[in-house]
């Protein structure tokens, strides 16, 4: 068996020197910018008030799992470790982390909304392993201007959200308004051999019922290729053949900028703050189209976790319960997307229906993407024929290759029991 699945992958836990002592624990995380900056005078509040020391092991983004590699073997890790959503059931799988019933308060794990508990509970025995105070999810943006022009009805929420052929009729339109070369932005311009082509688009292929992998089985075959999820690559390779999507050589900023536009985004909740301050009121936000079995939005971000090893458990479920509960820490990171209930009213865009409420609405909808110990295989395979599909191959066959490489390393790994027993 592959239990060093991770380690083949430059997956593992960043070495640590020194034992932590007494009120003292160490904290691995990446951020930048402005977000990084609130992490750490969170730190420093948290000292403050509680009298426990962090320190602070920050990495940057396209390094932290490579970093992650020198203490597996060395077994010294982080006592509270930031880690990406859909690799928590890897990360259990090989008893890294700690579960958080009876160490959290009870009233935090309450306050959490629906997405962010998927996100955080490993499936085999349905405990909380992570938990954020903000989350994630994508959605479509608009011109109000264009989609009146082309005289295309705006929904108003989830409940009335486009319907694939309203979707797609609004797309034909709007290709033939004035100053619209493109209807649709997908972001390919963020690479879609990367996470983003997994994690936007799976909910198309949910909303059409399909699966990448099924849950019950966990097997890829006869879910990623099944006749849903081909329809729903094949639907998405349309767009593409019709010339309706942004290419990736024209950049992120089509919906807002001068020349060369496009009328809708297929976004995430970030986007807002980007094309807010040059579109003004402009600027619409809207459900995610429903492709037949409902609206299905993504959710999934960097969470926390407590780590099996940790020398301090009870210091870092504080600092865990303290992140959760700290409010300026919301106020200042401009944009983060709520994910606690209590939350939401900090951040006044996703509570008023006239900004981006919706988009807060969809986290009663998210589906995470598959928690499975075999998730990096998953994703990676995932890309490759996101990507070649999108050149124009075949749906069916880079699908089925897809799901072949992620059943091989299934079978590789005795299928990760418990999964699939």
């Amino acid at each position: 068996m592959k239990k060093a699945l991770f380690l083949a992958l430059g997956l593992a836990v960043l070495a640590l020197s020194g034992v932590p002592a007494q009120g003292k624990i160490t904290v691995m995380f990446q951020a930048t910018g402005a977000e990084s900056d609130a992490f750490k005078t969170l730190f420093d509040r948290f000292t403050k008030d509680t009298g426990i020391k962090v320190e602070p092991m920050f990495i940057p983004h396209d390094t932290y799992f490579e970093k992650f590699s020198a203490a597996v073997a060395s077994k010294r890790v982080a006592d509270v470790m930031q880690l990406d959503a859909p690799f928590l059931a890897n990360f259990v799988w090989n008893g890294y982390l700690s579960p958080l019933q009876g160490m959290i308060d009870q009233k935090i794990l309450d306050d959490l909304t629906p997405s962010s508990v998927y996100q955080g509970t490993y499936p085999i025995d349905g405990r909380l392993y992570a938990l954020g105070n903000n989350d994630s999810t994508v959605l479509l943006y608009g011109s109000r201007k264009l989609l009146k022009a082309a005289g295309v009805r705006i929904p108003t929420g989830i409940k009335d959200a486009w319907t694939k052929a309203e979707f797609n009729d609004a797309l034909a339109k709007l290709a033939k308004q004035p100053g619209v070369k493109w209807p649709l932005d997908i972001f390919r311009a963020y690479g879609v051999k990367t996470e983003w082509a997994t994690y936007a688009f799976q909910p198309i292929f949910e909303s059409f019922g399909g699966k990448l992998i099924d849950p019950k089985t966990w097997k890829a075959k006869g879910a990623l290729d099944s006749p849903e999820s081909v329809a729903a690559a094949t639907e998405i390779q349309n767009w593409v053949k019709k010339d309706w999507v942004v290419p990736a050589s024209s950049g992120t900023n089509a919906l807002f900028r001068d020349k060369d536009k496009a009328a809708i985004a297929w976004g995430g909740h970030w986007v807002w703050a980007e094309a807010y301050p040059v579109m003004k009121d402009d600027l619409v936000a809207i459900s995610l189209p429903n492709f037949g079995k409902g609206v299905k939005s993504p959710n999934g971000t960097w969470i926390w976790a407590i780590t099996k090893s940790s020398r301090n458990p009870k210091a870092a479920a504080k600092f865990l319960e303290y992140l959760a509960k700290d409010k300026l820490l919301i106020k200042e990171s401009p944009g983060t997307f709520p994910g606690m209930k209590s939350a939401a009213a900090l951040t006044p865009i996703y509570t008023d229906p006239k900004l981006m409420k919706v988009a807060f609405d969809q986290s009663n909808v998210a589906v995470p993407r598959p928690v499975y110990p075999g998730y990096p295989v998953l994703t990676a395979s995932f890309q490759v024929a996101f990507d070649n599909i999108l050149s124009g191959a075949d749906p069916k066959t880079e699908l089925s290759k897809a799901a072949a490489a992620i059943d091989q390393d299934g079978a590789d790994n005795d299928g990760y029991p418990p999964f699939g027993e």
